[in-house]
């Protein structure tokens, strides 16, 4: 009888175990050109994911998008208003079908969407310089950062990057951003403890400091996206000589997935 209690409790103690490692576990998909997925024990983020048709960057068709949206998602969020991050009639189409979801976007992202959705689902700040601001949704925390487009066209788009904080997970998404030392440290990058920054493929190019610009932001990880599809294995091939550590999302690399945060490697 002892014997049964023992194993019993040692049952439980594996259930409990397994489970929690479940609950930490975060994964972040490739839904198209930039899009993602980020998810971690029930709660989905979607960024630059609610976009397309596109005639350069990957993107979903119209009946894998309608599929796509029907597995919904808490909170949805786009960097900028190109057509290749964010697009009013996706965006109002997934919102009325997830009717108690969550979109965070530019004003004139909201100017778009206007009449078409609930107004409180639908929330946008005028932010300048290093300003930010922060949203709760689902136990979901989102931090909206001003994050200027990257060159030749700063002024073409207000862009703003995302810090999400889900199951204690923090995941950053720069959008088009333009990732220098001067907007690291003014949004003090360094001391959000950013497990995984999400950035797009021409930061290595347009910066040939990126090693140190990683450094400074201080994150665990970086995945690369926002690729064309024969960008892939060239990326790969870079990465390996050049950021063994890091990782991408693109057409063929679908996915990310981080068990706990010892399976965060520091870039070295």
């Amino acid at each position: 009888m002892k014997i049964n209690l023992k194993k019993a409790l040692i049952i439980l103690i594996l259930s409990i175990y397994s489970q929690a490692l479940w609950a930490n576990e975060l994964k972040i998909e490739h839904v198209a050109n930039a899009g993602v997925k980020i998810s971690s024990a029930g709660k989905v983020v979607l960024i630059d994911a609610l976009f397309g048709p596109h005639s350069r960057f990957n993107f979903l068709n119209d009946e894998d998008f309608t599929q796509f949206i029907e597995h919904g998602a808490d909170v949805a969020l786009a960097t900028h208003i190109h057509s290749d991050h964010f697009n009013a009639i996706r965006t109002t189409a997934f919102l009325n079908k997830n009717n108690k979801a969550l979109f965070i976007g530019t004003p004139k992202m909201l100017e778009q969407l206007e009449g078409n959705v609930s107004v409180i689902q639908a929330k946008s700040s005028k932010l300048t310089k290093f300003e930010s601001k922060d949203y709760k949704h689902n136990d979901i925390n989102i931090s909206v950062l001003n994050f200027p487009h990257m060159s030749p066209h700063p002024k073409q788009a207000k862009n703003y990057a995302y810090i999400v904080e889900v199951n204690g997970w923090k995941v950053l998404h720069v959008g088009d951003g333009n990732v220098n030392a001067s907007i690291i440290e003014g949004q003090n990058l360094a001391d959000k403890n950013i497990d995984v920054a999400l950035i797009h493929d021409l930061f290595p190019v347009n910066q040939k400091n990126y090693l140190e610009l990683i450094k400074l932001m201080n994150v665990s990880k970086v995945i690369f996206v926002h690729m064309t599809d024969d960008k892939a294995e060239p990326l790969k091939q870079w990465m390996k000589k050049n950021l063994p550590n890091a990782a991408m999302l693109v057409t063929g690399y679908e996915s990310v997935t981080f068990k706990n945060k010892s399976d965060v490697l520091v870039e070295k």
